[in-house]
């Protein structure tokens, strides 16, 4: 789920983050494979990410997505649901 401060920005500068993500997700081996808004699910946006089959770098790539441990946790992404497909 996004932030309410997040979902009151300009479009366009809510899409200028998605780019942002998968170069953060780039770092650690993980693509983001596709992006979308959901209908029908209480989610704004679903993301789509491809990594190493243990997960460990999904994991070390969504804590610094999230910023985990900073003020910027929470200030955009306030929960989110990971679903892990083999």
């Amino acid at each position: 789920m996004l932030t309410d401060e997040f979902l009151r920005l300009p479009l366009d500068e809510r899409r200028s983050y998605v780019p942002k993500w998968s170069q953060i997700a780039s770092k650690y081996g993980v693509s983001l494979l596709f992006w979308g808004m959901p209908m029908g699910k209480r989610e704004h946006l679903v993301c789509a990410f491809e990594a190493d089959k243990n997960g460990g770098a999904f994991f070390r790539f969504e804590r610094e997505w999230l910023g985990l441990g900073t003020p910027e946790a929470g200030k955009h992404i306030k929960s989110l649901r990971t679903i892990i497909v083999y």
